[in-house]
């Protein structure tokens, strides 16, 4: 019994110690659930607070993006009030240079007028010399023949004479030579006042002409003088007026360079979708679109209107690097590991592919030629530049994929190039069964050179496309040289299958992705980023039924459009769903909305480049256009995130 009792006894110390333990671990675990909860209070706690900070910074940049467009609205006409100012006093300035050149120039013409007199005058006086000399000339050569047959006759007098008659004949002839030779003295004596006078009127007169001709020769020298003194005062009038307007331009940009940042990060946190506006130039006849301001585009119809607010609405003189000036930042932000989406919307020969890719011609060969680079090649060739810069503290390799939808089918663009030829290899999507079971992976690894294409949601929740032909590019040559071979191949299957190239390319929706991996060459941690580039199909508006009638002063909010392109139309669906908050968006409806589910719900930053057409022809599609425009402003995506991802080396 002693031995029973000391059994039950150890056996009972054992069971206190071991619920002694079991108590001892449960209060344990009880304190570290209270530490765990205590943690999570203040985690909330922390994050209800940053949570806080952010509704205050946004206020904060709301209020900031309002002043700065205050300021920017006063600048402006600032601006135009010192233009105003410049252009009136260059006015008067050149009004008074005009006149003082009008009355230079009439004095000039008069004092040439003068001095044509006065010469003229003296050719007269001269000529009227040159007669007077020569009429003296033959005066003194006449009395100089007079003296001579009078001397004769004097000598003929000396002879003797021996009649008286004869006497007498030389009496009378002698008298009358006297008489005549008085008459002569006093001719001459009226004659050589005459020249003296004659010579004195001469030296007046070039006297006269001198004095005119120096005070001409004064005037033209003073005129020519002040001329210059006004031209120059002219100039530093405008040269100050210019200096003016150019540092008030500099101002401007400034200003316009941090809204643009304030805007930018404004919509950053708000998460909504940002619209931009590219009316193409009118072809002919009244434009049915003006922009009053850089943010608001006027339609007009008759005597009706409708208003459109954008986050910016360009003018259709625009060239290529204006649009990616104001599309830039965001668009570069795919490098510091955001996704990014940029929409081309718009109707027919609206200039979408031309605002997105460029000019696309071919040479005579039929190979694809690409001229005035659009926003998606001058994003790559700004983001080359940008990686080539920072070599040495970043590792920056890009990707790039090219499928197209159409009809609800995709075609991959890039497979059968060159390029994807040699350095090309396929998109495997691998699954959370996949990872389960391995040998699924490697039937679809083998079963690709099919050319079967199948959207898929991977392991990580984001949509891709199996199948498709990703390629490397290490430079901006090579993505220029990818999409010139896309394009030509594209082009020859077109005309294998003999499609109407215009009708083919107003139902096609092309769909280019660059993944962007940079990793940190000293840490060894990176960011992923995709950049998304959507050449979307016409958004032409489906011919309305008779019984209805199309009313364009209906509200921008109204949801009943429909498009033409089944793919635009399911679009459409999706962001009335999104815009109304309906708990079932029709994503699967079309392929094209399977495929931007990620960029309509996930966290990435969607821009949509509006583009619409001026014509009076193309009135109801730009309707449509600009209505669907201002519905997916208030689609919010929310806030873009930076994926950081570990090193893959």
């Amino acid at each position: 019994s002693s031995d029973w009792n000391s059994t039950v006894t150890h056996k009972a110390a054992e069971a206190a110690a071991l619920a002694q333990k079991k108590s001892a671990e449960a209060i344990a675990r009880a304190r570290m659930a209270e530490e765990r909860l205590s943690a999570e209070r203040k985690s909330t706690a922390f994050w209800r607070r940053q949570a806080q900070a952010a509704e205050e910074e946004a206020g904060s940049l709301k209020t900031r993006s309002a002043a700065a467009e205050v300021k920017q609205a006063v600048m402006v006409e600032e601006l135009a009030s010192e233009r105003r100012k410049a252009a009136r006093m260059f006015d008067s300035l050149k009004y008074e240079f005009m006149n003082a050149e009008k009355v230079q120039s009439e004095e000039l013409h008069s004092a040439n007028e003068r001095k044509r007199q006065l010469e003229a005058e003296l050719e007269q006086v001269k000529k009227e010399l040159r007669n007077k000399n020569l009429e003296n000339q033959r005066i003194i050569e006449a009395e100089q023949e007079r003296i001579e047959r009078e001397k004769s006759r004097a000598s003929n007098r000396m002879r003797p004479s021996f009649s008286r008659k004869k006497r007498q004949g030389s009496n009378v002839s002698m008298s009358g030579s006297v008489i005549h030779h008085e008459e002569t003295r006093t001719a001459d004596q009226s004659m050589k006042e005459m020249s003296i006078k004659l010579q004195n009127d001469v030296m007046s007169l070039r006297k006269e002409h001198d004095l005119v001709r120096h005070t001409s020769i004064d005037e033209i020298n003073s005129l020519q003088n002040l001329s210059k003194e006004w031209s120059r005062q002219a100039g530093r009038a405008v040269e100050a007026s210019r200096a003016e307007a150019e540092y008030l331009r500099e101002k401007l940009a400034a200003e316009s360079a941090m809204r643009l940042k304030l805007l930018n990060e404004l919509q950053d946190i708000r998460g909504t979708v940002r619209v931009y506006c590219r009316p193409k130039p009118c072809s002919g006849g009244e434009p049915t679109i003006t922009i009053p301001t850089h943010d608001i585009l006027v339609l007009n119809k008759d005597t009706a209107a409708l208003s459109f607010k954008f986050d910016r609405v360009f003018s259709p003189s625009s060239s290529q690097h204006e649009i990616f000036s104001e599309l830039e930042e965001p668009l570069i932000s795919s490098l510091d590991g955001f996704n990014v989406t940029l929409l081309a919307f718009g109707q027919q020969r609206s200039g979408k592919t031309y605002s997105v890719l460029g000019d696309c011609g071919f040479d005579s060969r039929g190979q694809a030629i690409l001229q005035c680079y659009g926003v998606q090649l001058q994003t790559l060739q700004q983001l080359f530049t940008i990686a080539s810069h920072r070599t040495d503290r970043y590792k920056d390799t890009f990707s790039i994929t090219i499928v197209e939808v159409h009809n609800e089918k995709l075609i991959d663009l890039v497979a059968g190039t060159p390029l994807a030829d040699s350095d090309g290899h396929v998109v495997i999507c691998e699954t959370r069964r996949d990872k389960k079971d391995r040998k699924s992976v490697v039937i679809a690894e083998s079963s690709w050179h099919k050319g079967k294409l199948e959207i898929k949601t991977n392991i990580d929740g984001n949509t891709v496309v199996q199948g498709l032909v990703t390629v490397p590019i290490n430079s901006f040559e090579d993505a220029c040289t990818l999409w010139q071979q896309s394009i030509t191949k594209q082009l020859e299957r077109l005309r294998r299958q003999g499609s109407d190239l215009k009708k083919y390319d107003k139902n096609s929706n092309i769909i280019a992705t660059i993944h962007i991996t940079s990793i940190n060459v000293a840490t060894g941690v990176g960011t992923e980023g995709k950049l998304q580039f959507v050449d979307m199909a016409a958004s032409d508006v489906a011919p309305v039924p008779k019984k209805e009638n199309f009313d364009i002063n209906k509200s921008p909010d109204a949801d009943d459009t429909h498009f033409s392109n089944k793919s635009i139309d399911a679009f459409n669906d999706v962001v009335n769903a999104r815009c109304q908050f309906d708990r079932s968006v029709p994503y699967r409806n079309s392929t094209l909305t399977h495929l931007l589910r990620d960029s309509l719900e996930a966290d990435a930053k969607v821009l949509l480049l509006c583009c619409v057409s001026t014509d009076q022809a193309d009135l109801t599609d730009a309707i449509g256009t600009l209505r669907f425009a201002s519905r997916i402003q208030k689609v919010s995506i929310g806030k873009a995130t930076k994926h950081i991802v570990g090193s893959k080396e």
